[in-house]
């Protein structure tokens, strides 16, 4: 089936967040850290199944999120996240990269959900027609608070949606994953748990060609898990255990692509474009496979010269980016 990632806009994270979780880097030092910041796309993807219709993974965010203080006023997050958090062209919202490619949000037939967190769902609220899958897990812990302060699931950002469908992963082993779920039942769209990053978090597996990981990894380097470790709110040692099962899965399949929703890297960059027309071509495959072999070892160990730092800006202000 053909998959086209969707470019939701973009967010801007504390360089700690996404690389700083070896390193100490703490809950205090994200919300404080005003001099560090990159810049990550935001992407959501959409399945063109050949029965079960188009099928969305996970909803971005909405122009509504970036008036922040209005967005979240009264809430721990209008006061914990910056109001520039979040950055959204008329071009990316997702209603304009649905109609690009010849779709409105009412014919979305189902979404899939990585897991709750607002850059994932910000514009969920456009499908209340349609059923939302996620983890069993997420959908338990929706109503928690990370650090006991910030929901995990922002309710005005869900308050539409009536038909959840929570996933209990009952189906075959595949991979280092002991248990699976085939969606729509035909073995093409197979969700896989991947919880740490959140209670519930769910991993994609389409066609057994593409790994779609939400923030399960936040880029391609996170593979290599014992020198590139993202912040954890949730349960470190779930998070770590969910990425070696990833490994064992690259491994019964040599072929398959992984792809993030943050992947600000040249690995990502180039993999979006070469699914511009929603295949991928065996010229891109190919690059994608030799940078691979270029930037891990056969145990996901990642080449040192290619351990993530952060570049300053060159005019001074609080946003580099990540070599």
């Amino acid at each position: 089936m053909k998959i086209h990632p969707l470019r939701i806009g973009r967010t801007k994270v504390p360089f700690g967040q996404f690389y700083g979780g070896l390193s100490g880097f703490s809950v205090s030092e994200f919300a404080e850290d005003k001099g560090h910041f990159i810049w990550v796309p935001i992407h959501a993807y959409l399945l063109e199944h050949p029965t079960a219709g188009p099928v969305l993974v996970d909803a971005g965010i909405s122009p509504e999120q970036t008036a922040h203080v209005d967005y979240y006023r009264g809430s721990i997050v209008e006061h914990v996240m910056d109001v520039d958090e979040y950055d959204l062209p008329s071009g990316q919202t997702v209603p304009a990269q649905l109609a690009r490619l010849g779709y409105r949000p009412e014919d979305i037939r189902a979404v899939i959900i990585t897991h709750l967190h607002e850059d994932h769902v910000g514009a969920l609220n456009l499908f209340a027609h349609a059923p939302v899958y996620l983890g069993a897990a997420e959908y338990a812990a929706r109503e928690e608070k990370v650090f006991g302060l910030i929901p995990l699931a922002y309710p005005p950002s869900i308050a539409k949606i009536t038909d959840w469908r929570p996933i209990s992963f009952t189906g075959p082993a595949i991979g280092g994953f002991t248990g699976s779920a085939d969606l729509f039942g035909d073995g093409s769209v197979l969700a896989l748990p991947t919880p740490g990053h959140s209670p519930g978090s769910t991993s994609v597996l389409v066609d057994h060609r593409f790994l779609l990981t939400g923030d399960a990894m936040y880029t391609i380097r996170h593979l290599a898990v014992d020198q590139v470790r993202s912040i954890q709110a949730g349960d470190e040692g779930q998070y770590v255990e969910s990425v070696r099962r990833i490994q064992w899965l690259r491994r019964e399949f040599p072929e398959l692509v992984v792809l993030t929703a943050h992947d600000h890297t040249g690995y990502g960059e180039r993999l979006i474009a070469g699914l511009a027309g929603g295949e991928l071509s065996d010229v891109d495959l190919a690059w994608a496979k030799s940078y691979e072999r270029a930037t891990f070892d056969e145990l996901a160990n990642l080449n040192p010269a290619r351990l993530p730092r952060f570049v300053p800006a060159g005019d001074g202000g609080p946003v580099g980016h990540a070599a």
